[in-house]
């Protein structure tokens, strides 16, 4: 078997598991067993953070964005689904934990400067790390939990919603699949520059338009599987919810990149084959999931 035939089949393979997880989730019809899916989802990729940062650990603040991590999603869970705080408001809750964790951010860095030793420029460079760490992608994966709220789960009880979140993670995850497929085949025949040459060198133009194409012809295909929120013409489906999904897809799986070449590590864990760690499998789904919570709030 050769190399790219075998990435491709472990990358395949790792998408599968992250969707028969949200699939199972589905199927069981559990309120809290679809939350516990996305809190341990954002916890694992929490742990993956702070290790990734283990080499810089006086000036990256993962202490804080660790306990951030690890509460936060389970913190929205708890709110969403019981009623422990009347009229809970998943968005703007959402906005006002942001807030705080900001702030904690900043009144560490005063402290440490004051107490610890630090200079500026470390404790410059801990706040940035420490507010990265925990956005992305944590707290954006975590707009996965806004479906729970959903006028058709509060009166039938079931995930209804939850197959349009299904769907937009499929589709997000199969850009990647595809661009890897289409740039094997065509990826430097036509177009001799690279589409991202420094952040992720592999990539290619052929790879990335063959992707587009493929990905939005399959995604129409199950479109009529889900219950979109919105109604949406064949038009606008191809025009603006496709090109929206694909560019946050590859923008959210770049900034991967980014990151991890910035932290001069190959992959964020070792837990997924062919893909990395959890970072790496929900990395691209958090800018379109909370894109589209997002769109549907202001909708």
């Amino acid at each position: 078997m050769s190399p790219k035939l075998k990435t491709f089949i472990e990358r395949g393979i790792s998408t599968v598991i992250l969707l028969g997880l949200l699939g199972g989730a589905v199927a069981w019809n559990s309120l809290w067993g679809y939350a516990i899916l996305v809190c341990v989802l954002c916890n694992l990729t929490t742990f993956e953070w702070f290790n990734m940062l283990k080499e810089r650990k006086e000036e990256s603040g993962r202490g804080l964005s660790l306990v951030a991590g690890l509460v936060y999603p389970w913190f929205m869970s708890v709110g969403m689904l019981t009623d422990w705080v009347p009229d809970f408001n998943f968005a703007l809750v959402a906005l006002g934990f942001l807030v705080f964790y900001v702030l904690a951010a900043f009144f560490a860095q005063l402290h440490a400067m004051d107490y610890r030793g630090r200079t500026g420029a470390q404790a410059l460079s801990s706040m940035g790390m420490a507010v990265l760490s925990f956005i992305y992608p944590v707290w954006l994966f975590a707009f996965a939990l806004c479906c729970l709220d959903s006028p058709v789960i509060a009166e039938t009880g079931r995930l209804v919603h939850v197959m349009t979140l299904l769907w937009l993670v499929l589709a997000t995850k199969m850009s990647d699949i595809w661009a890897y497929v289409s740039g094997v085949l065509l990826g430097g025949k036509f177009i001799k520059c690279r589409f991202s040459p420094v952040v992720s060198p592999k990539k290619t133009w052929e790879g990335i338009i063959g992707s587009f194409i493929i990905t939005s012809l399959c995604a129409w295909g199950l479109y009529g599987m889900t219950s979109f929120p919105v109604q949406i013409s064949t038009w606008q489906f191809f025009a603006v919810l496709m090109p929206c999904i694909f560019i946050l897809s590859v923008a959210g799986d770049l900034a991967g990149s980014l990151i991890k070449r910035g932290l001069a590590v190959k992959d964020s864990g070792s837990l997924l084959p062919g893909i990395g760690g959890i970072f790496d499998l929900i990395d691209s789904p958090a800018f379109t999931v909370s894109f589209f919570a997002a769109v549907l709030v202001i909708l």
